[in-house]
């Protein structure tokens, strides 16, 4: 049978461990959002957003045809 005086160390190792992580972690998503996004990358995301503008326009346009003509 442990003890629990065993038990304990090891659970704040853990505690002292994942807490580590997750400074390490938060640091490195606040590097990835603070950085500087190039413009081509804008460029592509807005060709993307209209690419999807458009189709969502050409969905609608042609479920409103098919629903007027049936």
């Amino acid at each position: 049978m442990r003890r629990k005086v065993y038990e304990r160390p090891k659970n704040e190792i853990e505690q002292q461990l994942a807490r580590h992580n997750l400074e390490k972690d938060m640091a490195q998503d606040h590097r990835a959002f603070v950085s500087p996004v190039s413009s081509a990358h804008v460029r592509r995301l807005r060709a993307e957003r209209w690419g999807l503008i458009v189709f969502l326009v050409l969905v609608v346009g042609s479920l409103s045809l098919a629903i007027g003509l049936s």
